[in-house]
């Protein structure tokens, strides 16, 4: 764990701290400039400090081992190189933003409250302005919803839900973090319950089938580590879960249209899987792995193979990417790169976990996993989690975690006193 960093945030650069999660957010150009920044920041402070220790975590190696494939194997046998060259040269700025935010920038508790603080206002904003468009068809910006069933929110393409699923559950810390919120147990857990309600019913209305699959199945698990962690207040959970389980049922009641699309729609869906537009895409990616099956056709060559190879072209779909990470990068990488990356995420995986689930702190440890699992989850919506701009997001994410997962457990407001509980 990284306990110690010996690192020093500029006083001046605080302001980074709120604004961080609006350069994300807002535009795919932004938040990609962010990243390379912030990238190269943390590079030219570690040469200067002589602190390279956060290379030696594991899961960070096995990033690096997975790059050098990337660079040496791949990109040489990709069956476009020019398209590849870029995206490999570049793909390191991804877990180096990561470490940089975590060693760098969530490493002390008050830094920790002001980026939640950001995040929340930036969220409600969103979620405001998302709701706005539901009701009256248009946005607080003139951007008019994309179908009678599908918002934009700000976005002016159908992901709000895609964009915040990354972002909710790194909000739920608020509960432990920010004063309001972490001074009493039960403030805790309503604000925890309040929170996934509300991100529920904004999901739900923004038409995201796979969003709300995803963003549901975390707050299950979310719940059942409040019930374990805080196992006196039973009663009150449970009645929690009543009342807002009779808002969300009304919510999906009041719009049918929306209930048939997020709700009734998933299960048509899944009963004629292989002949839906997801099945089609999954078999296109899976002749492209096919035809390179060990070593891939290329990092970010999916999009070319498959047009070249007119995959798709039968079912009217366009080659755009899979919907499913795994397949993608079955597809370009070939099987030695998939098992590279798996590799690396399990060693992220147990890097984030194990601390938290040794101390027994399973809200946390829920939340962390919940985290990593809504974005590296196989299937995908509408945007890839390779992509600039869902990517930031995703490594937001995963920075988070990693500043949570070295957070001493007995370090003064972590833990809430027997007095405050």
């Amino acid at each position: 764990m990284l306990i110690n960093r010996p690192l020093g945030f500029p006083p001046a650069a605080h302001l980074f701290l709120y604004l961080l999660p609006a350069l994300l957010l807002f535009s795919r150009a932004i938040a990609d400039v962010t990243v390379v920044l912030v990238a190269i920041a943390f590079l030219i402070f570690s040469f200067k400090k002589c602190d390279w220790d956060w290379v030696k975590q594991p899961w960070f190696l096995a990033f690096l081992l997975f790059n050098a494939y990337l660079l040496v194997v791949n990109l040489p046998l990709s069956s476009d190189s020019s398209e590849s060259l870029m995206y490999v040269l570049t793909f390191i700025r991804w877990p180096l933003f990561a470490v940089a935010l975590s060693y760098w920038v969530f490493n002390d508790d008050k830094k920790r409250q002001r980026f939640l603080i950001s995040l929340l206002l930036t969220m409600l904003l969103i979620i405001a302005d998302t709701l706005w468009q539901y009701v009256f068809d248009v946005d607080w910006f003139g951007i008019e919803r994309f179908s009678d069933t599908r918002l934009t929110g700000p976005f002016r393409s159908p992901i709000p839900g895609t964009m915040l699923l990354r972002l909710w559950f790194i909000a739920l810390f608020a509960a432990f973090f920010i004063p309001l919120f972490k001074s009493s147990v039960l403030r805790q857990l309503t604000f925890l319950m309040v929170a996934m309600g509300s991100g529920f019913v904004f999901t739900f209305l923004t038409g995201e089938r796979m969003a709300l699959i995803l963003f549901s199945s975390g707050c299950a698990i979310v719940f059942i580590a409040m019930l374990l962690e805080y196992k006196q207040y039973k009663q009150s959970l449970l009645l929690m879960l009543v009342v807002l389980g009779i808002t969300m049922m009304a919510t999906l009641f009041l719009s049918p249209e929306m209930f048939e699309r997020s709700i009734v729609s998933i299960g048509s869906k899944l009963s004629t899987f292989a002949e839906s537009d997801y099945g089609s895409v999954f078999k296109a990616a899976w002749q492209v792995w096919r035809d390179n099956w060990w070593l891939g056709s290329g990092l970010h060559t999916y999009q070319t193979v498959c047009e070249q190879q007119q995959l798709l072209i039968d079912s009217g779909l366009m080659c755009t990417h899979p919907h499913n990470l795994y397949l993608q990068l079955g597809a370009e990488t070939g099987v030695i790169g998939l098992g590279l990356f798996l590799f690396m995420l399990y060693l992220l995986y147990k890097h984030v976990l194990g601390p938290l689930l040794a101390e027994r702190q399973w809200i946390k440890a829920a939340l962390s996993f919940s985290v990593l699992t809504v974005s590296f989850w196989p299937l995908t919506g509408g945007i890839s989690v390779l992509s600039n701009w869902v990517a930031a997001l995703v490594w937001l994410g995963v920075a988070w975690v990693l500043a949570i997962s070295s957070v001493d457990s007995s370090e003064p407001d972590q833990r809430l006193t027997d007095v405050n509980r």
